[in-house]
């Protein structure tokens, strides 16, 4: 190894400089400074979608900024929701809040992705100003697990409502979104140095630029601030599947989205990845409206790491101290749709073998779930 790469054990500092960080500790209280060895992975809620919980280890980060974004129809509260499902299971003892900016929550469709509707506090929102605010005091809240801001195009500034429709609002809108990073930024900060992890997760959707005829001519919302300060961001789409129901009416079967992971700041791994929502109740499956049918995918991912395989009348999934042998390949398939334990113990299985491979901390691995 190169001289210049040996790694050496050093002490805490001492001197001048430990006696400066002795005070700034004394003054701003605990958690204040900490040495780079004790800043950890963050722990992920689950997206509730096997191939982008794979792609970020797990999910969304704690105590990070998230967005999401697409086109109209492309999934964005669909995915929202997911993650609102996901963090009601995973943290019983405290509450996710939507601040409702467009107005347009819908708890039937919340409530068929797995929504706990009466777990979650719905904030309609008239100002942006008024977002910020109540955004603000949420994150403030221990009992918060997860903040969603759906959505940041909607935001709309005080002025813009109280003027004119002829008065010119320039930069209004990227001026109040700033405003929101930076006291969301400076709230998770305040809070993670009490132990108190908040996700946030912002929905956006793409505008299109005025007389652009060369490059991408679509554009974000809310200035650039937003783009900087999220640790994770996806564009998802959206192909509608289409068919006829029992009855012979044209109807939705099924959601063919897609995402593109455009920054992801914790880890490195697949960017891009597919998955499929009901919207009808699929007998012959055995899936319900809202449902995400990972069970293929899994296994394809199992194949690619060794763990599943076969041919003919036999196929065997084998990994921890689980041994399953199926007749045929959609008998196990058909067995991750019935057996909910065995899917997540595979898809954990799965993710924590990435995270390995990905050279990530153990202790983090050991919390993957």
């Amino acid at each position: 190894m190169p001289e210049r790469h040996k790694r050496t054990t050093r002490s805490a500092p001492s001197g001048e400089l430990g006696e400066t960080l002795g005070a700034v500790k004394k003054r701003y209280g605990k958690g204040t400074v900490r040495m780079a060895n004790e800043v950890y992975q963050p722990d992920r809620i689950s997206t509730g979608v096997f191939t982008l919980d794979f792609a970020l280890l797990g999910g969304l980060p704690q105590s990070r900024l998230s967005m999401f974004v697409g086109e109209k129809q492309a999934g964005k509260s669909l995915m929202a929701s997911k993650v609102i499902a996901s963090a009601q299971q995973q943290f019983p003892d405290q509450t996710p809040v939507f601040l409702d900016v467009e107005g347009t929550f819908e708890s039937t469709w919340a409530n068929k992705l797995g929504v706990e509707l009466e777990g979650l506090p719905i904030v309609p929102c008239e100002t942006g100003e008024m977002a910020v605010d109540v955004g603000d005091a949420v994150l403030s809240s221990e009992e918060t697990s997860l903040l969603v801001v759906d959505s940041i195009a909607a935001l709309v500034p005080m002025k813009e409502v109280e003027s004119s429709a002829e008065d010119a609002h320039v930069g209004l809108q990227a001026r109040l979104v700033g405003t929101f990073i930076r006291r969301m930024t400076s709230a998770l900060i305040r809070e993670r140095r009490r132990d108190h992890l908040v996700t946030v997760l912002f929905l956006n959707q793409f505008r299109t630029k005025i007389g652009v005829s060369f490059g991408d001519p679509r554009t974000l919302p809310g200035g650039k601030a937003l783009e900087f300060a999220t640790s994770v961001q996806a564009i998802i789409k959206n192909k509608e599947g289409r068919g006829k129901s029992k009855e012979g009416i044209e109807t939705m079967l099924a959601n063919e989205h897609s995402f593109t992971i455009t920054k992801n700041k914790l880890n490195a791994g697949p960017r891009t990845g597919e998955f499929m929502v009901v919207r009808e109740e699929d007998e012959d499956s055995s899936l319900y409206a809202g449902e995400v049918d990972d069970a293929a995918t899994v296994l394809s991912f199992a194949k690619k790491f060794g763990i599943y395989g076969g041919g003919g009348t036999k196929w065997t999934l084998d990994f921890l101290d689980t041994r399953l042998i199926f007749g045929k390949a959609a008998q196990a398939i058909e067995a991750l749709r019935e057996d909910p334990e065995l899917y997540w113990a595979l898809r954990t299985y799965l993710i924590q073998t990435q995270a390995h491979k990905l050279g990530m901390p153990s202790e983090f691995i050991e919390r993957i779930a």
